[in-house]
Order: C-alpha cells, then sequence, then structure tokens
C-alpha cells in the first residue's frame, strides 16, 4: 500500500496506529561501530542533529515514552536492542552515564550477537588468526531472530499481549515518523509482516520488495537484494532489467529499509517453529578475474529481512510505502564516500533531512516556513535544506492530528530562512514570528503557550571544523555554535506565556486560563 504523507488516508492509519502503538515491541538492530561513518565508537550514541545535539539512541527512547504517553499505554513499551562484542560496553556505558534516558527499570533489554569463523576460499577453509587463532566476523543482522526466541523476550511480550513487533534501524533518525500509519495499515490488512519501504530508483543500492511465483504457482512477497535484481528482472519480467516502472522515474519494485512490523502472536509462533534461524550465504569479494581467490576472508551471514522465507505461503505479507523525506534517511557513508552519491547518506544529509521533514510537517500544517536556505557546503557535500533548523521533539508530536493541535492557527506562524527552533513537549504556537533561535521545552508536568512572540537574535550558527574536533563534529564538516543570544525557555511545571513586551523583548511567565478569540489570538494582542 502506498501511504501519501498527510492525506486523509494517511491521518486515518495513524489514527488507527496510535491505538495499536500501546501494544508495541520494539527491536534496534545496533551491532556495529561508526568505522564506515569515519567513527570509531557506536553509532547511537551520535548526534541526529547538532541544534539540539540528541543522539540517536536518546532519541529512540523518547519517541518510546512519548508513543506510552500518548497512545494510553498501561505498561512501557518494551525496547530490545541487539549488540555485538564489538558495541556491547560501549552502549551500557551510554545507558548508564544517561539512566536509560528516562526509560523504566527492564524496559530496555540487550541481546548480544557473537561472531563466527570466517572462510578464507571456495572450499570453506576456515581463515587462521596467526598460528592458533580463528578468524571471526559478525553473522549478519539475521541473527536478531534467533537472539529474540532464545532470550525469550517475544514469547513474553505475546504472552503479555502484545499485538506487534516494530525492528527498525541505528542511524536513521526518520524512521519513526510513519510508524503510526504503517501500524494503521498492519491492523486494516491484517498482516503477519509489513515492510516500510521508499520509492526506489532504478539501480540504486537498496533491495526491492517484489512478489516471487514459482513454475508450480506458489508465492511469495519479499526483499531482492539489489545485486540480485537486476539479473532476476532481466531472466523473468523484463530483458532490459531493473528500469523505471510507468511514471518513468521510479522502479516498480518499492525499496527495502530494513524497517518492518510483524505481528507478535504469529511472530512468536514463528520462532518457536523455526528456533529464529534465517537462512545463510557467503558474499565474497575476489581477488581474480577466475573467482578463486577472496581479497580478504569472507564471512558466513544471514540477514533479517529474509523473514518470510521461513512463512507458509498463507501468511499475509506486505509493504507500506511512503515518501523517503518523512521516512529514510541513513547515516552510514563517510563524507569523502557521500561526494557524488543520491543520496549522500552521510551525517551532514542526516542531520539536513531531520531539519527538512520537521519544516515541511510545519509547512503541511498551514505556517509560513521557507523551502529552502542559504545553500551550504560542506568537505564538499552540499545542501539547501541545512536551513531552516526546525526540531520537533518526540514529546511534542507523534502524530499529524497532534502537530494540528499544537498549532491551531498556523496563519500567525512564520519563520525566517535562517531560523532554528526546537519544541518539546506539551507546547502551544498560537502567534510566532522568528528570526533567529527559539528553543522551549516543557517538561513532564508543565505546559507552555507561545503568544505574540515576535523572536529576532543572532540564532545558532555553523562554522568549519576546528583540527581538533572531536570524530563526531569532523564527520559532519561543520561546527554548530548556540548563540549566547537565542531565546531558551526550559519550564518544569506550571503553566507558562512566552510573548513579547512592548519594547520587543522576549520572556516568559506563569499563566493562568487565557481566553481566545475568534481569530486564535491571546485576547488584547497584536498580530506582528
Amino acid at each position: 500500500m502506498r501511504a501519501r504523507f498527510g492525506s486523509p488516508e494517511w491521518l486515518a492509519h495513524e489514527a488507527a496506529g496510535l491505538g495499536e502503538a500501546a501494544q508495541c515491541g520494539f527491536v534496534l538492530v545496533a551491532g556495529g561501530l561508526g568505522e564506515r561513518l569515519g567513527y570509531s565508537r557506536i553509532k547511537v550514541e551520535l548526534p541526529t542533529e547538532t541544534a539540539s545535539n540528541t543522539c540517536y539512541l536518546k532519541y529512540y527512547v523518547e519517541t518510546l515514552l512519548a508513543l506510552e504517553k500518548k497512545s494510553g499505554a498501561k505498561s512501557p513499551l518494551p525496547l530490545a536492542i541487539m549488540v555485538s562484542g564489538d558495541t556491547e560496553a560501549m552502549t551500557v556505558a551510554l545507558l548508564k552515564e544517561h539512566g536509560d534516558f528516562g526509560a523504566a527499570p527492564g524496559q530496555i533489554t540487550l541481546v548480544k550477537q557473537e561472531k563466527v569463523a570466517a572462510l578464507q576460499d571456495n572450499d570453506a577453509a576456515i581463515a587462521p588468526d596467526g598460528p592458533y587463532g580463528v578468524q571471526a566476523k559478525p553473522h549478519g543482522h539475521g541473527d536478531v531472530h534467533m537472539l529474540l526466541h532464545s532470550s525469550g523476550l517475544v514469547k513474553r511480550w505475546a504472552d503479555a499481549g502484545r499485538k506487534w513487533v516494530y525492528f527498525f534501524q541505528d542511524t536513521n533518525g526518520l524512521g519513526f515518523r510513519p510508524l503510526l500509519a504503517t501500524l494503521g495499515v498492519s491492523k486494516s490488512l491484517g498482516l503477519h509482516c509489513n515492510f516500510l519501504t521508499v520509492p526506489r530508483f532504478p539501480g540504486q543500492a537498496v533491495g526491492g520488495i517484489a512478489k516471487l511465483t514459482h513454475t508450480d504457482g506458489r508465492e511469495m512477497t519479499l526483499n531482492v537484494e539489489y545485486n540480485q535484481l537486476d539479473p532476476l528482472l532481466r531472466a523473468t519480467v523484463n530483458k532490459n532489467g531493473d528500469v523505471a516502472g510507468d511514471d518513468g522515474v521510479h522502479s516498480p519494485y518499492p525499496g527495502n529499509i530494513n524497517q518492518f512490523v510483524l505481528d507478535c502472536g504469529e511472530y512468536a509462533a514463528t520462532l518457536a517453529r523455526t528456533s529464529g534461524v534465517m537462512g545463510e550465504f557467503v558474499n565474497p569479494k575476489y581477488a581474480d578475474a577466475a573467482k578463486k581467490k577472496f581479497k580478504k576472508p569472507a564471512r558466513l551471514e544471514c540477514m533479517m529481512q529474509d523473514y518470510p522465507k521461513v512463512l507458509p505461503e498463507s501468511e499475509k505479507v506486505g509493504f507500506t510505502s511512503v515518501e523517503s523525506w518523512i521516512s529514510f534517511s541513513p547515516c552510514k557513508n563517510a563524507t569523502a564516500d557521500a561526494v557524488g552519491k543520491t543520496p549522500p547518506a552521510c551525517a551532514l544529509s542526516a542531520e539536513a533531512d531531520q531539519y527538512f521533514h520537521c519544516a515541511e510537517m510545519l509547512r503541511w500544517a498551514g505556517c509560513d516556513v521557507p523551502k529552502k536556505g542559504p545553500k551550504e557546503t560542506w568537505d564538499k557535500i552540499s545542501s539547501d535544506v541545512l536551513s531552516p533548523s526546525v526540531v520537533l521533539k518526540p514529546s511534542f508530536c507523534s502524530s499529524l492530528a497532534e502537530l494540528k493541535a499544537k498549532i491551531p492557527k498556523p496563519a500567525f506562524v512564520s519563520l525566517s530562512k535562517t531560523s532554528t527552533l526546537i519544541l518539546g513537549g506539551d507546547v502551544e504556537v498560537r502567534s510566532l514570528k522568528l528570526d533567529g533561535g527559539l528553543v522551549v521545552n516543557a517538561q513532564p508536568g508543565a505546559k507552555v503557550v507561545v503568544d505574540h512572540a515576535v523572536v529576532k537574535n543572532g540564532g545558532f550558527t555553523r562554522g568549519a571544523c576546528p583540527a581538533d574536533a572531536p570524530e563526531a563534529v569532523k564527520i559532519r564538516g561543520f561546527d554548530t555554535t548556540f548563540g549566547d543570544d537565542v531565546a531558551t525557555f526550559d519550564v518544569e511545571d506550571g503553566t507558562w506565556l512566552i510573548t513579547s513586551d512592548a519594547d520587543g523583548n522576549v520572556g516568559a511567565s506563569k499563566m493562568g486560563p487565557v481566553r481566545v478569540d475568534s481569530d486564535g489570538c491571546h485576547i488584547g494582542c497584536t498580530l506582528a
């Protein structure tokens, strides 16, 4: 099913999905380091963007906490994190340092993936590591199914009445925005497996979701890896291979982003039958044309997205296709490797996409937000959507319906091209003209109303990385500076009003009940 952002169908699926979220479990696959990014530590500690400086793992946990509250969940939404020998200690330390980012005791469970012996040739000889050791490599993210079975987690979730399990990736900060709509689709179609997908370009290095039909009539809907899709198509439906479909732009086969929803009860039954074992394969890189000599030892591996291969034909497998800008922006490539790629999928582009999708949500709601800002180029990667920089935290809104409620009169909300706006918690924006930086965080138990606020200051600025910048900054190519005059409000309790006085100063004061006139403006105010 194709879900168009902001359409009546999208809103209906979101509304249905919000109720389903209360009975969902979550699985984060985070077994790898950030070496491909030029980062030597765990990827989930990297910031999703540098305006709020919220790391990926904090962002994910805060999303679950927001969904708990807004879905009316009666118990904490569980999160399982697959770690490895490379990432376990750093993940444990990150969670401990930050008090599990507010998660309840026992809400987060780590399951550890082990490595397997590496192979050095086509005869599957074990690759030695010195005279007495064996080279070992990760077995692939398909191990997550086996680990969820052996730990008993999914069975406990199913026994507790959980209905869904959502698998998501370590550095795709957009992966939760379409979650509610995807859950709504799973419910409406009764899907056992629902792949979250994006429109795919021919030849793009992402797998395609396709329905395969055997000569005996058996059918299977699953992911076909991009290096296999073209030869498969040439041998079957199209001699030209992986080419555009009817629209002349996109592949007919939606792109797999390795995020999907499974029916929890059916998943638990499948794990009991299969022990969570996925099919294995070897994908060596050869050093010779005869394909007899490996460039380096290869591994026996398995993939999480191969799950439909272990299902009987009677099980319903489908996909929900969502535009990339609201669902898929991985942070995986070093800047030097990202130059010339579309999309770059590097730290800079991931940050720009975080800002852009939030700004686009405000535009959808009816706010006056410029589509593009000044073009910026850092380490040969260019973007014109790093500004305006908008961060809508999970605690601010989890759905478009909630966004609409938080901005009741969007005609009175405007941002300049270079503005930075960060909103978190129970914040209602009634009237705002922003040219600079504004940060508003309402802690649990507090409410903030932004009304007749005209904010102008130096805001946030980006500059070249200093030579001694930490890796997390260097991989972006720029450093973000929080200006001294940025209007910042962090409210812990009570109801507060943020507004401008006669001299143009912006401040906050405690407020009682506020009457609103027919135009949505605070009684007595003058619109800027």
